[in-house]
Protein backbone atom coordinates (compact mmCIF):
# COMPACT_ATOMS: atom_id res chain seq x y z
CA UNK A 1 0.00 0.00 0.00
CA UNK A 2 1.40 3.66 -1.50
CA UNK A 3 0.84 6.57 1.26
CA UNK A 4 0.09 9.97 -0.08
CA UNK A 5 2.09 13.02 0.21
CA UNK A 6 -0.10 13.79 3.12
CA UNK A 7 0.24 10.60 5.18
CA UNK A 8 4.13 10.53 4.50
CA UNK A 9 4.70 14.16 5.59
CA UNK A 10 2.24 13.58 8.83
CA UNK A 11 4.60 10.35 9.02
CA UNK A 12 8.00 12.15 8.91
CA UNK A 13 6.52 14.89 11.23
CA UNK A 14 5.29 12.46 14.02
CA UNK A 15 8.56 10.68 14.09
CA UNK A 16 10.09 14.10 14.16
CA UNK A 17 8.23 14.99 16.97
CA UNK A 18 9.09 11.49 19.11
CA UNK A 19 12.54 11.83 18.46
CA UNK A 20 11.90 15.22 19.99
CA UNK A 21 10.17 14.29 22.69
CA UNK A 22 12.96 11.19 23.39
CA UNK A 23 15.34 14.42 23.38
CA UNK A 24 13.88 16.16 26.08
CA UNK A 25 13.18 13.28 27.94
CA UNK A 26 17.05 12.86 27.69
CA UNK A 27 17.97 16.32 28.73
CA UNK A 28 15.08 15.79 31.79
CA UNK A 29 17.86 12.71 33.27
CA UNK A 30 20.70 14.75 32.21
CA UNK A 31 19.47 17.75 34.60
CA UNK A 32 18.30 15.04 37.00
CA UNK A 33 22.19 13.60 37.32
CA UNK A 34 24.10 14.55 40.16
CA UNK A 35 27.03 17.08 39.93
CA UNK A 36 30.54 15.26 38.65
CA UNK A 37 28.97 13.34 35.82
CA UNK A 38 29.64 13.97 32.26
CA UNK A 39 26.79 14.96 30.00
CA UNK A 40 25.92 15.22 26.15
CA UNK A 41 27.95 18.51 25.96
CA UNK A 42 30.81 16.94 27.43
CA UNK A 43 30.78 13.88 25.26
CA UNK A 44 31.02 16.30 22.00
CA UNK A 45 33.83 18.13 23.35
CA UNK A 46 35.73 14.68 23.92
CA UNK A 47 35.05 13.53 20.60
CA UNK A 48 35.81 16.75 18.76
CA UNK A 49 38.69 16.66 20.90
CA UNK A 50 39.78 13.49 18.87
CA UNK A 51 39.31 14.58 15.53
CA UNK A 52 41.09 18.10 16.69
CA UNK A 53 44.32 17.65 18.64
CA UNK A 54 44.08 20.90 19.93
CA UNK A 55 40.87 23.26 20.16
CA UNK A 56 40.06 26.54 21.34
CA UNK A 57 37.27 27.19 23.73
CA UNK A 58 35.28 29.23 21.66
CA UNK A 59 35.70 25.82 19.18
CA UNK A 60 34.49 23.72 22.01
CA UNK A 61 31.72 26.16 22.75
CA UNK A 62 30.44 25.82 19.32
CA UNK A 63 30.74 22.06 18.90
CA UNK A 64 29.59 21.37 22.13
CA UNK A 65 26.19 23.66 21.70
CA UNK A 66 27.23 25.55 24.56
CA UNK A 67 28.09 29.59 25.67
CA UNK A 68 31.49 30.33 26.39
CA UNK A 69 30.63 31.02 30.03
CA UNK A 70 29.38 27.16 30.09
CA UNK A 71 32.13 25.87 28.33
CA UNK A 72 34.55 27.56 30.83
CA UNK A 73 32.95 25.71 33.32
CA UNK A 74 32.92 22.45 31.45
CA UNK A 75 36.53 22.37 30.27
CA UNK A 76 36.89 23.13 34.44
CA UNK A 77 35.40 19.71 35.11
CA UNK A 78 36.76 17.42 32.25
CA UNK A 79 40.70 19.32 33.42
CA UNK A 80 39.62 18.28 37.19
CA UNK A 81 38.64 14.68 35.67
CA UNK A 82 42.32 13.89 34.25
CA UNK A 83 40.55 14.47 30.51
CA UNK A 84 41.87 17.12 29.13
CA UNK A 85 44.96 20.21 29.71
CA UNK A 86 45.09 23.51 28.43
CA UNK A 87 48.09 25.09 27.25
CA UNK A 88 48.58 29.41 26.94
CA UNK A 89 49.65 29.96 23.21
CA UNK A 90 52.82 30.85 23.25
CA UNK A 91 52.39 34.38 20.71
CA UNK A 92 48.99 35.38 22.42
CA UNK A 93 48.50 34.52 26.00
CA UNK A 94 45.02 35.35 25.92
CA UNK A 95 44.49 32.13 23.56
CA UNK A 96 44.21 29.23 25.53
CA UNK A 97 44.38 25.57 23.87
CA UNK A 98 42.59 22.02 25.29
CA UNK A 99 43.36 18.78 23.72
CA UNK A 100 43.26 15.02 25.80
CA UNK A 101 45.16 13.69 28.01
CA UNK A 102 45.86 10.07 27.61
CA UNK A 103 43.20 9.38 30.29
CA UNK A 104 40.32 11.49 27.78
CA UNK A 105 41.26 9.19 24.99
CA UNK A 106 40.63 6.25 27.27
CA UNK A 107 37.44 7.51 28.07
CA UNK A 108 36.28 8.83 24.49
CA UNK A 109 37.50 5.02 23.41
CA UNK A 110 35.13 3.41 26.32
CA UNK A 111 32.14 5.69 25.70
CA UNK A 112 32.47 5.25 21.32
CA UNK A 113 32.22 0.79 22.19
CA UNK A 114 29.58 1.69 24.57
CA UNK A 115 27.40 3.94 22.03
CA UNK A 116 28.65 1.39 18.90
CA UNK A 117 27.23 -1.83 20.52
CA UNK A 118 24.33 0.19 21.72
CA UNK A 119 23.45 1.03 17.89
CA UNK A 120 24.34 -2.73 16.74
CA UNK A 121 21.93 -3.99 18.72
CA UNK A 122 19.18 -1.03 17.97
CA UNK A 123 19.98 -1.32 13.91
CA UNK A 124 20.83 -5.14 13.96
CA UNK A 125 17.73 -5.56 11.42
CA UNK A 126 18.20 -2.87 9.19
CA UNK A 127 20.62 -3.10 5.68
CA UNK A 128 23.22 -0.57 5.17
CA UNK A 129 21.15 1.20 2.47
CA UNK A 130 18.28 1.82 4.98
CA UNK A 131 20.90 3.50 7.28
CA UNK A 132 22.60 5.74 4.22
CA UNK A 133 18.65 6.58 3.97
CA UNK A 134 18.40 7.27 7.15
CA UNK A 135 21.02 9.76 7.05
CA UNK A 136 19.92 11.46 4.59
CA UNK A 137 16.55 11.93 6.13
CA UNK A 138 18.14 13.32 9.50
CA UNK A 139 20.61 15.04 7.93
CA UNK A 140 17.21 17.47 6.17
CA UNK A 141 15.51 17.15 9.26
CA UNK A 142 18.29 18.88 11.09
CA UNK A 143 18.64 21.39 8.32
CA UNK A 144 15.15 21.68 8.41
CA UNK A 145 14.86 22.48 12.18
CA UNK A 146 17.89 24.99 11.65
CA UNK A 147 16.26 27.12 9.37
CA UNK A 148 12.86 27.08 11.44
CA UNK A 149 12.33 30.80 12.11
CA UNK A 150 14.40 32.28 9.29
CA UNK A 151 12.54 35.22 8.13
CA UNK A 152 13.24 34.24 4.03
CA UNK A 153 12.38 30.76 4.94
CA UNK A 154 8.58 31.75 6.46
CA UNK A 155 5.36 31.43 4.34
CA UNK A 156 3.78 34.64 3.38
CA UNK A 157 1.01 35.93 5.73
Amino acid sequence: MSLSDDERYDSLRSAVASLLAADRRRRGREQQRRAGTMGPAHLRALFFLTKHPEATAGALAREAELNPASVTAMIDHLEERGLVERRRDTLDRRQCWISLTDTGRKEVEEQERHWRAKMETMFADINAKEIAAAVKVLDRVAALMGSMGDVEERAPA
